[in-house]
């Protein structure tokens, strides 16, 4: 079972911890998203009153006011016991006298050093994902229930959709607000398509032979810059030797 999401910022932090009796001091950086849903169908479903869904679509079932947020974190996975804390979290409202945060959705990920260092170089580059599609190992909770010989409680499920782009999450209770992660997917779009009216989907248009000829331009410029430096001390020397051989003639004809 996926659920698709769009990054709407991408940051990239640098925590240091400081050393104790149990760890050594260390450093870890941190790739974080503020998500949105994706522009389709797609809609997750909250039993406690929640919807992630896009505001066009959740507008027109006038379920607007209910939207709740998404963010995720990204870190390189120190040891294989870290996969345990793969999972997507549910926060509810929480308000005291200073301040008031709203039900939050949030997915934590450890992946393995080479693909953050993967993902975290093409964020550095302006390269952000389009889409990023968590997968979950089965949508059941931990707990068994006591209905039908003990069958496990399905806390992640697919609605009604027969094209599979509505997700139910039981998440009233305390234990179902955490599931396990089995998968995390970036997908990038480097090149888009582009559509011609009557001709369809067209060829891809490369950017490369423009590049290269701006580079080329840009060095014919520097060369032209040095050349016109010494021609500017060529042609003052034409002149100042002109001055002088007019010099020696006037005085050769004054004697």
């Amino acid at each position: 079972m996926w659920i698709r999401t769009r990054p709407a910022s991408a940051s990239i932090s640098l925590e240091a911890h400081a050393p104790t009796s149990d760890l050594p001091a260390r450093t870890q950086e941190v790739v974080s998203f503020k998500l949105l849903p994706t522009n389709e169908r797609d809609h997750l479903d909250l039993d406690t009153g929640e919807v992630f869904q896009d505001y066009g679509y959740a507008k027109i079932h006038n379920k607007e006011s209910k939207l709740i947020n998404a963010s995720m974190s990204v870190r390189a996975i120190p040891d294989d016991s870290y996969y345990q804390h793969n999972a997507m979290h549910y926060f509810e409202e929480a308000t005291d006298d200073l301040s008031s945060h709203p039900s939050s959705i949030m997915f934590n990920g450890f992946v393995e050093p080479e693909a953050f260092t993967e993902l975290a170089d093409h964020i550095k580059s302006g390269l952000v994902p389009e889409t990023i599609t968590v997968e979950f190992a089965d949508g059941l909770s931990r707990l068994f229930t006591t209905t039908g010989e003990n069958a496990r409680k399905r806390v992640l499920e697919y609605g009604w959709e027969p094209d599979g782009s509505g997700v139910i999450w039981h998440n009233k209770e305390k234990e179902d607000r955490k599931l396990e992660i089995k998968s995390i997917r970036f997908d990038y779009a480097v090149v888009t398509p582009r559509y011609h009216a009557e001709m369809g989907l067209l060829p891809i248009q490369s950017d490369a032979p423009t590049a290269r000829i701006s580079e080329q331009i840009a060095s014919l410029h520097t060369a032209l810059m040095e050349m016109s430096k010494h021609l500017r001390w060529a042609m003052i020397g034409i002149v100042a030797l002109a001055i002088m051989i007019g010099l020696l003639i006037a005085r050769q004809r004054l004697l």
